[in-house]
């Protein structure tokens, strides 16, 4: 009986190991599950928290709820931490996001920092994605998106940068790129997400599974996030008992 427990322990430890989405390089991650009032919880190792101002929690999510932002007022500010700027040149982004409309300029998903000190960015000008690094101040490379959005559908956006090229991702296809090396430019600016950082400029839309991590990660696991959404182990005690951070199989609506 004792081995038997012994095995089955190891092949559960494996099995959490290969279920487990990069827990320690995950700097932000928001799921929206649970309406919070007025703080976005986030559920890195990190405790990026984010305050809300005028978005709108809603059941009705891609995977569980989300957030929805009117375009006109909504954002989520999170304060400066070390672990939103990588220090070096490694950095995705990826976010659930279905539109309602296509304001003007450049709504953002998620940027650090104002133009004048960015560091990083992914927004959706003209309903297209668009990413981009900047490696010293106004030293941007930008990878703009080719396919056009449609509102009021669900779409996985993902952002890559592995130190050689920006790689922008729309529903797990790649859909724009740019060369860029070098560290990525460090700030000590707030993350906006869901507006241009002291610009009016909102994003119009719910959305989703915001997650940031201070690694590349490739297409195939872009997709696997897609298919499976993002997975975290939080516990095994000695009793074989599992608590997850979050399981998630299959991909609705």
């Amino acid at each position: 009986m004792t081995q038997m427990l012994t095995v089955f322990t190891l092949l559960l430890c494996l099995g959490l190991c290969c279920f487990a989405a990069f827990e320690e390089e995950t700097v932000l991650l928001y799921l929206f599950d649970k309406e919070t009032g007025n703080e976005a919880t986030d559920l890195s190792d990190f405790g990026n928290h984010g305050e809300i101002t005028d978005a709108e929690w809603t059941a009705d999510g891609k995977n569980g709820g989300a957030l929805v932002f009117d375009g006109a007022s909504s954002l989520i500010e999170v304060p400066h931490h070390d672990s939103l700027v990588p220090g070096g040149d490694e950095l995705t982004i990826e976010a659930w996001f279905k539109p309602a409309a296509f304001p003007g300029g450049h709504p953002s998903i998620a940027r650090k920092g104002s133009v004048a000190e960015s560091g990083w960015g992914f927004d959706t000008p003209g309903g297209k994605i668009r990413g981009f690094v900047y490696t010293a101040p106004g030293a941007a490379a930008v990878a703009e998106g080719t396919t056009p959005m449609k509102a009021d559908t669900w779409y996985h956006t993902a952002m890559v940068y592995d130190g050689k090229e920006i790689r922008i991702y729309l529903d797990g296809e790649l859909d724009g790129q740019v060369a860029r090396s070098g560290d990525i430019n460090e700030n000590a600016a707030s993350v906006w997400i869901g507006k241009k950082a002291n610009e009016n400029i909102w994003l119009n839309g719910m959305l989703d599974e915001i997650r940031i991590l201070n690694i590349a990660i490739t297409q195939e696991q872009i997709q696997e996030d897609m298919a499976e959404g993002i997975t975290f182990a939080v516990e095994v005690t000695g009793k074989l008992t599992t608590t997850w951070g979050r399981i998630k199989s299959e991909v609705h609506r």
